[in-house]
């Protein structure tokens, strides 16, 4: 499958005129969403060695993972795990863990959230922790490096999305030889038009542990109930949000499929022109190779 994608950022000040814009152009109600991104790293193998177990997951057809592994020969891709996350359940989890704060079950940091130093402390992760992935519904995610810039007005790449029916997706991938290396979150809000997905969304890193010297986001593995938003800061400290105009075209090898596909993301690109500047992605920004 190949998704076919232009992108835009909208300032923080003009977030809730550009999302009445886009929910009147979509003609439907934005859709708030929170999505907790796990990203996975290979091991460097031999040519021509792939992992032999691959049984931790018995949901994911192995004509799929044979899909994914035939793309990525001679190159070795970051892999993430996705999860849409119950926004109204993780609000009640997270005011239960303030709850919790005043009789000592969690350490605090010194200081409150630096996008809003009024707020209350920070709760932050106890001991390292392997990502748990609870009782979400799992997909797996390969994202292709985009086609060379100039090809296409859009940028073009090939993507697998593999849904866990059921299993352990930490098990599988640790049976794929791919260990976990950081954790983010994305925010905001859906929509769609004809064909075309829409997301205005911002991401989100966690917080550097207390301990830590370095400035950077801590990339220890969070396990889901400790990895929030309220202990999260953002990427952008501007707030600014990203609009990501996608259109997935299922056989890529048919001009005809692509045509169409290009030709009503163009007419959105029109439609938009003066509220949200629609453009192709530096290309090596959305290269998901491992170095």
């Amino acid at each position: 499958m190949h998704e076919l994608l232009l992108f835009g950022q909208v300032p923080a000040s003009r977030h809730e005129q550009v999302l009445s814009i886009l929910a009147g152009v979509a003609a439907m109600q934005p859709q708030p969403f929170l999505e907790k991104h796990l990203i996975f790293k290979p091991a460097r193998l031999p040519p021509g060695s792939r992992p032999g177990h691959t049984g931790a997951v018995q949901g994911v057809p192995n004509p799929q993972i044979q899909a994914i592994q035939a793309q990525t020969q001679g190159d070795i891709f970051y892999l993430q795990l996705v999860a849409d996350v119950d926004i109204t359940k993780a609000s009640k989890d997270q005011g239960q863990r303030d709850g919790n704060l005043g009789r000592g079950e969690n350490r605090t940091t010194e200081h409150g959230n630096p996008l809003n130093p009024n707020s209350e402390p920070i709760t932050i992760a106890g001991e390292k922790a392997e990502p748990e992935t609870g009782s979400e519904k799992w997909t797996l995610q390969f994202r292709d490096l985009p086609e060379v810039a100039g090809r296409r007005p859009v940028t073009s790449r090939l993507i697998y999305d593999l849904e866990f029916k059921s299993g352990d997706p930490l098990a599988f991938m640790s049976a794929l030889d791919y260990t976990h290396v950081s954790t983010y979150f994305i925010s905001g809000h859906r929509l769609s038009h004809i064909s075309t997905s829409l997301l205005l969304f911002r991401p989100h890193v966690p917080l550097a542990p207390p301990s830590s010297s370095s400035a950077q986001p801590s990339s220890q593995p969070i396990s889901s109930q400790q990895a929030t938003l309220t202990n999260s800061r953002l990427l952008d400290p501007s707030g600014a949000y990203i609009l990501q105009v996608a259109l997935r075209v299922s056989d890529g090898s048919k001009p005809e499929l692509m045509t169409r596909g290009i030709t009503e993301l163009l007419a959105l690109k029109e439609m938009l022109k003066g509220v949200v500047e629609l453009a192709v992605a530096e290309r090596l920004s959305l290269d998901t190779r491992v170095r």
